[in-house]
Formats: structure tokens, C-alpha cells, sequence
């Protein structure tokens, strides 16, 4: 085999929210290793020949059974492969059970999964195994394989040989689980076939969890792989262009934020059409803010002890339209550093779209444009980032997270959008909306200042001084909570069906459809109408203190969000020149909770639990598994834009104390690199069409490739790290929706199963996400979770007295695993639940 051909592998990927956990794991400890990412369902017209371009495959995890051909598609072939097109093989999980179908063995459920567990495994010291030693790996399986070695079994069956076991005996009893008894006390954990190049292993070495061990079993199915093919040298290969992971596009031709950066808007419009339509940044040119460039206009003062609620109250920031993100409630050293305050105004410009429409409109003042996004091959947050880097700007503090730019929300439903599950949202009301930003105050409470900042031009310096005048002469004093006397009816969520929910769910997790379910429901709450429904949010957060707390009020929405978790977190770029590459560089940060437990379960009449209490509480393999899945969630989505090597955990499962709850928090980051060669000016975002390498599809590989092969072959994407369309953290947050905690996984089955189970209700704001685009190159968004939402009923002065009330809608809900129980879970999201309810008591 050539050298070009042996440094390549293919891997297959069974729709699993960990693939590119595997795939950096790959590319990290494999030395010059190029990876190809391929679906389970692409259609490759002659496969053989297609494999001919790797030295080796690997069969990733995935939802389902490998019984069932559209759960494993393409893995299938590789069992079936002659002699002469044989390549090594290393089935994982899914793959691993794929291969114990294919000779003979047998796939039985276990009787209670294994899904975010970390156990020992025993191993032979041979093959793939030699010289690892104990290793610790994590399972996430709810199906489990047996080979028969008797001399009764049949020939297939005798064809693999055991590599590695899970003995119940040589797991610590003491932190076991109850449920595990009933699991056969030997489980398969690795195989190969005695005389073909296949290996599998049922446990999950890319898994954060999973110790140092299992990662050099890799290492050693490499060299297991190598040898094979140097004895087998009459394959032959082609290298493909590209320095590291590449992946086949989508079979529609629809685009894959995870696959590559996304393309400039600008390179896909026609410029003939620009004369005869607007483009859509052309639509965006309404606003003066564009006309020139610009810079942020800032003043500072100490804040002397004004608090949020006061410069709100005193700048009239609380009305029809309002984006308050409040921080000050819950501070600590990572999260509730700043307060965001929107000045909106009646020429503030509002950027509205609802699912499926494949529009935007833009609205300011009495002005409406709509922008069809289908006309460009384009998606909402293509558009967004385009925006954003329309309106970059310069000259804020570096301390300031933001100096202005778009502050608003996107719904749960648009957020399955970008991973194409299909959904459906309410008529009428913006799943995602969210008005530009010109003027703000931002309130630093570690330093104790306020920044007063415009972006509308020099002009407005005026203004700035105005209010920086206006603060400093307020007198400080303590924040009055108002007395709410509402006639409220709570409809709450009904415990059979809740808990008819949870038992569908153990059943999808049991059949091997998903490792966890984010379970969620809503209370309706019918009470007198408000006009103005501050006093409401003064309410929620002296009752609920978190850190990402928010007041909106945009398109007839209000939300009031006491939510404790950061969904992500990215800082504007920095650059730094070495050698001969320029690097901008940006920091991406995720803060997924799951695990919890009352701060007073025993009633509260009763002492309060203390933190150490807590963590011994949480510290049980249930809580930390929930954490673990969603942890190498986030992983695998976070490594899809910015490559292997470029995520790490600095806080894992740490327990923090919030107003009623206790929380198991997670810190995943990654560093998003952009490279130049030095001295280049680096592109921007609205690269011309004609400079521009990127099309509405995907590069093909070169003709010469394409001529040796002799077959039509999907394309490829090009190499992320030789694009010249820089990522930023708007494609990290594409990528990424929704947010992990919200639904578990795999992400995109586990999202197709609830819409299911929760009878294709639509979430709306609750278990989307709240945040701010900064106009410097930063942004932060919140997951909306305790919080509640209200949409107007129209105009309020026609309606009779019964019309005239208010509908406002609180969700709650837990993640959903086999060690769930139905008292738990119906528990733990009331308990949620309460927390907001609270504010209408």
C-alpha cells in the first residue's frame, strides 16, 4: 500500500453526538493521520473502491440497533468486503455490535443500560490491549454482545475471539448501582476476528471520563492496522488534498456547520441580481450606522452603589421594548461580572424570523424589508454573521463585554433547525428577534463602574455626557421589591402523564435509541393583566438571584429568566503574529448544569443542606452520568468548528449553590484559530466573489483523483484550516444549537423522540437561548430555564375583562436516563418549576 493510502482513515459516522470526540481523538494520537468523515447514508455508487483511498476505518456509535440497516447503513459493507478489498477495521459501540452481528454473535438488551458510567474492564494483554494495563473507560450502551465459543456454536460465531471483559466482581461495589444487579455479570467489551483485520470495542474511549489507557488502546489498533497493511502491500491509494480531517458533504447538498466554516454571503449572490433586488446586506444599508465606519463612544463612572433595577428605572430602559441582561443578583468570580442594559428607541432596528419561512425581516420604525435567505443558498445565521461583521467596530474598553451590537433570543425550534429535525413553532410569533443596539449601559460589578457607550457616531458624545451626568447625581438606596397582589390560576403540569412520559423514555433508552432525554413541561399561569410587567421581574430575581438573569420585551414577547446556566460563551479576537503565521485567536467557553438537588429537601422549615452536604448528594453515578453525556456532547459539538486538540474541560462536575438548588456545573472551552500568512492583511467576511474559494458547493477533489478512481464520488469540503472565510463564534453557536442540556443524546434523535413523547408541543423561548451579539467580536447567550414567558393578546383596550388577562407559560423538566425513577424525576422538575412559580403566588 502507498504511504499516501496508509496515512488515511475513513471514519463512519452512525449520526452520534460524540463522533468528533473520536475523530480528535484520532488526530491527536495518531501521528500523520488525515481523517474522512463519511454518514452512514451517503450514497457512494462503488464503496470498495471508494476504500481504496484509506488505510483503515473506523465504525463510530450511534443511536439504535445493528439489526436494523438504516441504523448502521454503510458499516454493514465493511463486514462483506472480499479478500482482496479488505482494510483493518475498529467498530466502536455501535460498530463493535455491527461486527458481532456479522459473524454470528447475538445483540440482547441489558436490563439496565449503561449510559455515562465509568467501570473497569479486564483485557487478555494481547492484540490491541498489549502493554495498556487497567484501564477505566466509559459506557454508554444499552444493548450488549455475545459470542458463543463452545463447539456447538456455529462456524461464523467461532470466528471472533474475545480481547476484554466487564466483571462485575472487579468493580467497586460500594459506588455500584442497584439496578446493575440484574446485568449479567460478564459483558463483552472487545473483540477481533481471528483472520480478518477487525477489531471492536463496546466502551467509549473518546469519552472526557475515559482514562489515559483507553485512548493507548487506539494507539495500538493504529499499529495493529499498520502492520497488516505493510504485509498486504498490494493495495494501492490515492492521497487526498488537505492536512487534516475532511468530510463528505451532505447527500442534499444542504450546508454542515460542523463540517466546515461558513461561506460569505457575498461570494453567492449573482451581481446581476443586486440591480433588480436588494442583496441582503444591502437591506442592512437602511440603518446610517452604515454608511461610514465607526468607533465606541464610552464614559465611565464609579456606580457608588446604584444597582440595576435603578439605572433601568431612571433611563425608562423597562418599556414596550426592553433588553436587560441582569448579572447582579448572583455574582461570582466566572459568571455575573456585568449587566447589560439596551436603550432601545423607536428607531431601533429589529431583525425578526420564524421557522420555515427562510426569511428576514428587518424592521425600523414604520420600515419593514423582508430579505429571503433561499434566494442566496443561505441560513438565518449566515445572515447574522454577515451582519455582525458589517457592523464591526472599534475603540471600547477591552473590559466592556459589550459595546453595542444585537441583544435577543432564538426559540427551541429554531434552534432544531440547524440540525434539520423537523419541528413546528406558534403562528405569529418570531422564533428568533433581535433589535440592534446603539446605546447601552453597562454595569462592571467587580470593578464597581458604569459605561455609559453609543455607537451612532461621533455626534452623539452629547448623549453620552447627558447620562453619565444624569447617574452620577442619583442618590443610591435600597431596592424597594413591589407588593403584586394578582388574582392568579396555575394549571400545572398532570403527574400520570408526566410520569407516562418518563416510562416512554426508559424504554426508547433501553432499546438503544438514546442515552438520555431532556424531559420537559410547562405550567400555565392565568392572571390579571399587567401593563407593564417589571414589578413581576423585580419579584422573580430578589425570590430566584442568578447570574444570567434577563428582562426582554421585543414583538409582543416578555420574558422574565432567573436562568443559572451560560449556554456559551465567546470573546472577541485577539491577534498575535509568530514565525510566519499570523493567528487571530478567540476563546469559547460553555457552562452546561445538569444534576441537581434541593437546597431544602426536607421542606422549608428545615436546615438547608451545606455544599459539602450537597456534593456528597451528587457525587452518586446517576447525577454525574446526566453531566458526563452532556459534557462529551458539547465536546463533540465544540470540536467540530475548531478542531482536535482545541478543547479542554477546566472544571469538571464542580457543585454550585444557587437561590434553591444545588447544581453539578461543567466548564468546557475551546480556542477558535484563524491563520494567516504573516504580513497578509486577514480576510473579512465579505470576501468578493471572484476572491472568494468557497461556492454554494462543497470544492471536489482534483480531476486527477477523481480520473484514477474512475467513479463519481461525493464531494469532500475543503480543510477547514485552509479556508480563508474566518470562523467566528457565531458558527460555534450554529453548531451547537440546541443547547445540549436541552435535550440530550444523541442530540438528533434524542430531539426527534421528545417532540414525540412531549406530543409535538412546542417548547417556544423556553429551552432556547437569550443573549447579545457584541459589534467588537464577542457574544454570550444564557439557556432560558426558570424563567417565564408572556405574548400579548393584541390590543388590550378592545378586549372585554376575561381577554384582558395575561397567559404566562413556565417549563421545567430533567434529564431523563436509565437510573431515573418516576417519583425523582416528577420531583426534581416540580422543584424547577416552583422556584419561578413563586412570583405569581
Amino acid at each position: 500500500m502507498s504511504c499516501a493510502a496508509t496515512s488515511n482513515i475513513l471514519f463512519i459516522d452512525a449520526y452520534d453526538s460524540f463522533s468528533n470526540n473520536i475523530v480528535s481523538l484520532l488526530e491527536s494520537k495518531i501521528p500523520v493521520v488525515r481523517i474522512t468523515t463519511i454518514k452512514i447514508d451517503d450514497i457512494i455508487p462503488d464503496f470498495p473502491l471508494f476504500l481504496k483511498r484509506f488505510g483503515a476505518v473506523v465504525a463510530g456509535p450511534g443511536p439504535g440497533h445493528p439489526e436494523n440497516q438504516n441504523d448502521i447503513g454503510l458499516i454493514s459493507e465493511l463486514w462483506k468486503l472480499s479478500d482482496d478489498d479488505i482494510l483493518p477495521v475498529l467498530g466502536i459501540c455501535l460498530g463493535f455490535q455491527s461486527l458481532i452481528m456479522a459473524f454470528g454473535g447475538t445483540i440482547k438488551r441489558l436490563p439496565a443500560p449503561r449510559h455515562g458510567i465509568v467501570r473497569k474492564v479486564t483485557h487478555y494483554d494481547t492484540a490491541i490491549f498489549r502493554d495498556v494495563g487497567c484501564i477505566t473507560p466509559v459506557q454508554y450502551h444499552s444493548l450488549y454482545a455475545e459470542i458463543h465459543t463452545d463447539t456447538k456454536a456455529s462456524v461464523t460465531a467461532l470466528k471472533l475471539e474475545a480481547l476484554a471483559w466487564d466483571f462485575e466482581e472487579n468493580n467497586d461495589t460500594s459506588v455500584q448501582i442497584t439496578e446493575y444487579n440484574s446485568n449479567p455479570h460478564k459483558i463483552l467489551m472487545a473483540v477481533k476476528h481471528r483472520k480478518k483485520p477487525f477489531f471492536g470495542i463496546q466502551f467509549h474511549p473518546e469519552s472526557i471520563c475515559s482514562d489515559e489507557g483507553c485512548q493507548q488502546v487506539v494507539k495500538n489498533w493504529w499499529l495493529e492496522a499498520q502492520q497488516w497493511n505493510e504485509q498486504r502491500k498490494y493495495r494501492t491509494g490515492v492521497m487526498l488534498d488537505g492536512v487534516t480531517s475532511e468530510k463528505v458533504s451532505p447527500k442534499n447538498g444542504a450546508q454542515d456547520f460542523r463540517a466546515s466554516p461558513m461561506r460569505p454571503l457575498q461570494s453567492t449572490i449573482d451581481p446581476k441580481a443586486r440591480d433588480s433586488s436588494p442583496g441582503m446586506l444591502e437591506t442592512v444599508a437602511i440603518h446610517p450606522l452604515f454608511t461610514g465606519p465607526r468607533k465606541v463612544i464610552s464614559r465611565s463612572l464609579p456606580s457608588d452603589g446604584l444597582s440595576v433595577p435603578q439605572i433601568c428605572e431612571l433611563l425608562k430602559a423597562t418599556g414596550k421594548d426592553a433588553v436587560v441582561l441582569d448579572a447582579e443578583p448572583h455574582q461570582r468570580a466566572e459568571v455575573g461580572t456585568h449587566s447589560i442594559i439596551g436603550l432601545l428607541g423607536p428607531d431601533t432596528m429589529k431583525l425578526e424570523y420564524s421557522i420555515g419561512g427562510n426569511k428576514i425581516h428587518v424592521r425600523q420604525g414604520e420600515r419593514d424589508d423582508l430579505v429571503h435567505l433561499t434566494s442566496f443558498g443561505a441560513t438565518v445565521f449566515d445572515y447574522l454573521k454577515d451582519f455582525m461583521q458589517t457592523c464591526r467596530m472599534t475603540g471600547g474598553s477591552p473590559d466592556v463585554p459589550f459595546w453595542g451590537g444585537l441583544i435577543g433570543y432564538i426559540s427551541y425550534e429554531a434552534c432544531l433547525e440547524t440540525i434539520d429535525a423537523r419541528t413546528s413553532s406558534f403562528a405569529d410569533r418570531p422564533d428568533i428577534n433581535f433589535a440592534f443596539v446603539e446605546r447601552s449601559v453597562v454595569v462592571d460589578h467587580h470593578r464597581r463602574q458604569i459605561h455609559v457607550q453609543s455607537i451612532k457616531g461621533d455626534h452623539d458624545d452629547c448623549w453620552v455626557q447627558m447620562i453619565i451626568a444624569m447617574l452620577a447625581t442619583t442618590p443610591t438606596g435600597s431596592l424597594k421589591v413591589p407588593v403584586l397582589k394578582l388574582d392568579s390560576t396555575i394549571i400545572y403540569p398532570e403527574p400520570c402523564s408526566y410520569k407516562a412520559k418518563i416510562r416512554r423514555c426508559k424504554e426508547h433508552i433501553r432499546s438503544g435509541d438514546s442515552y438520555e432525554l431532556c424531559l420537559t413541561n410547562q405550567a400555565t399561569i392565568d392572571t390579571d393583566h399587567i401593563d407593564n410587567p417589571w414589578p413581576l421581574y423585580l419579584r422573580l430575581r430578589s425570590l430566584n438571584a442568578a447570574p444570567f438573569s434577563a428582562y426582554l420585551r421585543l414583538g409582543g414577547m416578555t420574558l422574565l429568566s432567573s436562568s443559572p446556566e451560560r449556554f456559551m460563551r465567546w470573546s472577541r479576537p485577539s491577534t498575535s503574529s509568530h514565525s510566519l503565521v499570523e493567528e487571530l485567536q478567540s476563546t469559547v467557553q460553555f457552562r452546561p448544569i445538569k444534576g441537581t438537588i434541593k437546597r431544602h429537601p426536607h421542606g422549608p422549615n428545615k436546615p438547608a443542606l451545606t455544599l459539602e452536604q450537597a456534593t456528597a448528594l451528587l457525587a452518586t453515578p446517576k447525577e454525574r452520568a446526566e453531566n458526563l453525556m452532556i459534557v462529551d456532547l458539547i465536546r463533540h459539538d465544540l470540536h467540530g468548528v475548531v478542531g482536535s486538540g482545541n478543547v479542554c474541560v477546566p472544571k469538571l462536575m464542580v457543585v454550585e449553590e444557587y437561590a434553591t438548588l444545588f447544581q453539578l456545573v461543567t466548564v468546557i472551552e475551546g480556542t477558535l484559530i484563524n491563520r494567516y500568512p504573516f504580513l497578509s492583511n486577514p480576510p473579512s467576511l465579505t470576501t468578493s466573489p471572484q476572491s472568494s474559494p468557497c461556492s454554494s458547493r462543497p470544492a471536489t477533489p482534483s480531476s486527477s483523483t477523481k480520473s484514477e478512481l474512475s467513479v463519481d464520488y461525493p464531494d469532500l469540503h475543503p480543510p477547514s484550516s485552509g479556508s480563508t472565510v474566518p470562523k467566528t463564534g457565531i458558527d460555534v453557536l450554529a453548531a451547537s444549537l440546541p443547547p445540549g442540556s436541552m435535550t440530550g443524546a444523541p442530540k438528533r434523535r434524542s430531539c426527534a423522540l421528545l417532540r414525540q413523547i412531549e406530543e409535538e408541543q412546542p417548547r417556544g423561548i423556553y429551552s432556547g437561548v437569550v443573549g447579545y451579539m457584541d459589534v467588537g467580536g464577542g457574544g454570550d447567550f444564557s439557556v432560558v430555564i426558570r424563567s417565564a414567558c408572556r405574548w400579548d393578546k393584541g390590543n388590550v383596550e378592545q378586549q372585554d375583562e376575561q381577554e384582558r388577562r395575561d397567559t404566562w407559560n413556565v417549563g421545567a423538566g430533567g434529564a431523563i436516563t436509565s437510573l431515573s425513577t418516576e417519583e425523582g424525576e416528577w420531583e426534581e422538575m416540580m422543584a424547577k418549576m416552583g422556584s419561578t412559580l413563586r412570583i405569581f403566588a
